[in-house]
């Protein structure tokens, strides 16, 4: 199966003299992440979630972090290690968001990063979770544009693998666009990457 390749929108902040310490934290974190100091954006976002303790955003991005970087590592201890310290984080934001849409979606690209990094031992078993979780996250959000643009992709992905046809699952990349255009949340440093690799996924559309 094609590797998936995560690339990440990084969020521009907005310094002013009322942010609080949780938003100069995340900034922070945002801004290393942006520098491609990883792992010490990952434990910044791990003591920010620790210091909030009722906020499950710090986890969730300390999470991504992990998982992004095991795309294309060949490193078995490497893969396990950041896999299972993700799982660890999604784990502590599920304790304080349930059943939320972009978590489920955030664990099901776990699920697909050890489907990509050694598929014969992981196929059979995580293949069927990554389908589970992104049914699962289109039921509580039926237009969240993140479920339905990855989803179509796994579901690309599985196509060829089985020498079906992954065009089949264009229409659902179409609607992730429309989608896309009117998400919008209140929530500062909410989920809202994802867009800039319609244009990738789209290859899989092309005759």
């Amino acid at each position: 199966m094609k590797t998936l390749i995560i690339i990440l929108s990084i969020f521009t902040i907005t310094t002013t003299t009322a942010q609080s310490a949780y938003e100069k934290g995340m900034g922070k974190a945002f801004e290393l992440w942006g520098n491609q100091k990883n792992d010490e954006a990952a434990n910044l976002f791990e003591r920010i979630g620790k210091a909030e303790k009722d906020n499950w955003l710090p986890f969730y991005y300390a999470a991504q972090i992990h998982i992004v970087k095991t795309f294309g590592t060949k490193n078995a201890e490497e893969v396990e290690s950041r896999l299972t310290k993700a799982q660890d984080y999604l784990n502590q934001a599920k304790t304080f968001s349930k059943n939320n849409a972009e978590i489920l979606i955030m664990e099901a690209m776990l699920n697909t990063a050890y489907v990509v990094y050694d598929g014969a031992k992981y196929g059979m078993t995580h293949s069927a979770k990554v389908e589970e979780l992104y049914q699962k996250a289109k039921i509580i959000e039926p237009e969240n544009p993140r479920a339905i643009l990855y989803h179509a992709e796994w579901q690309m992905g599985a196509a060829k693998f089985w020498g079906k046809d992954p065009k089949a699952f264009c229409p659902e990349v179409e609607k992730a666009i429309l989608y896309f255009e009117t998400a919008s949340s209140a929530i500062p440093f909410y989920p809202s990457w994802g867009k800039d690799q319609i244009a990738r996924i789209q290859e899989n559309c092309k005759s």
